[in-house]
């Protein structure tokens, strides 16, 4: 008996899903073609596998037993794949990449240009997303990869670390703290906030910052799009907290300024996160070369320059170890 791979994959992804609903929406396919392609498999196996009701879909006894084999066996193919495409010369193929808003309109332009510099056969697709779509979408394979700026904990997913960025106090060039070295949390307790929702994941070790510092300031604007909280600082609206990398152009023309956060700084640590069952092979190893090569300077210089030749080989030697050397998220990185 010879099963149809396409078959295992769709059953798989409405077992994790327990919806064809579900299912049709992350394969991109109609709820009629997910059930007719269920019940194929079922005329194949001879069995039933799934438990149909209006809520939820459910498995049988034996749906329960396919959904296991069917992992190890899908995950296996996929496991060679990856090691086929990095064994090929050409190190062609296509790579999904999920990043967040505000990485994808300043930093994903430098780095997908050197990477197709390098890897011109290799066909890249961004998706836009924020951290914790970014995480699902990783977790059922519907991307290779994710920029992720925090420590994420999940049993399917792998974390590779790429470096740290730092997290700046954005206040109007009019505004007396723009006169200051750095900003204190004491700072902080007569101003007015432009921050965003909390629990937002991208700014993990902004909350942590306030958190330990026992400041909780009165917030005029809760925001998740950055931009505009960016604007609004600029217009002394109040302050905000954003990437140094997003603002040096505005710093630049005098639009703001960019202040430190403590004594210490407030630094978050980058990962290039993936799933597991798939490892770090082909395009996903090459992407992760890139990354860790780019981004440090990336994060100093917010794309502005070029790294000189002894620059990128240094850093190039350094990439084999990354997946193995994780970064302390309260440490300041090296100059």
């Amino acid at each position: 008996m010879e099963l149809d791979i396409r078959l295992l994959r769709t059953f798989r992804v409405v077992a994790q899903t327990r919806s064809f609903t579900g299912a049709a929406r992350k394969l991109k396919l109609t709820q009629s073609a997910i059930s007719q392609q269920v019940s194929a498999l079922e005329r194949e196996l001879k069995t039933q596998l799934v438990v149909r009701s209006n809520k939820v879909v459910g498995l049988t006894n034996m749906g329960e037993l396919l959904l296991q084999c069917a992992c190890q066996v899908l995950d296996s193919l996929d496991r060679v794949r990856d090691l086929l495409a990095e064994q090929s010369s050409a190190n062609a193929g296509r790579l999904s990449v999920a990043v967040p808003a505000t990485f994808c309109h300043w930093l994903l332009p430098h780095l997908i240009d050197e990477f197709h510099q390098r890897y011109p056969a290799i066909q890249v697709c961004v998706v836009m997303t924020d951290v914790e779509a970014a995480v699902e979408r990783l977790a059922h394979r519907e991307v290779d990869v994710a920029l992720i700026p925090t420590t994420v904990h999940h049993k399917s997913l792998g974390m590779a670390p790429l470096g740290k960025d730092e997290l700046v106090a954005v206040v109007a060039a009019g505004n007396p703290l723009a006169k200051k070295e750095r900003v204190l949390a004491a700072d902080l307790r007569e101003q007015r906030l432009i921050t965003p929702p909390p629990g937002n994941l991208r700014f993990v070790a902004w909350d942590n910052f306030l958190i330990h510092s026992g400041v909780f300031p009165k917030v005029v604007v809760e925001t998740d799009d950055l931009e505009l909280a960016k604007h609004l600082a600029r217009q002394d609206v109040g302050i905000t907290v954003a990437p140094r990398w997003s603002v040096l152009s505005a710093v630049e023309r005098g639009e703001c300024a960019a202040l430190p956060l403590g004594p210490a700084g407030v630094y978050r640590d980058w990962y290039l996160g993936y799933h597991n069952a798939t490892q770090l092979g082909g395009a996903r190893r090459s992407f992760l070369r890139v990354c860790a090569e780019q981004l440090p300077r990336l994060f100093n210089d917010g794309g502005r320059k070029r790294a000189s030749a002894a620059t990128a080989v240094n850093r190039s030697a350094a990439i084999d170890t990354v997946d193995r050397e994780p970064a302390s998220s309260n440490q300041r990185p090296s100059s």
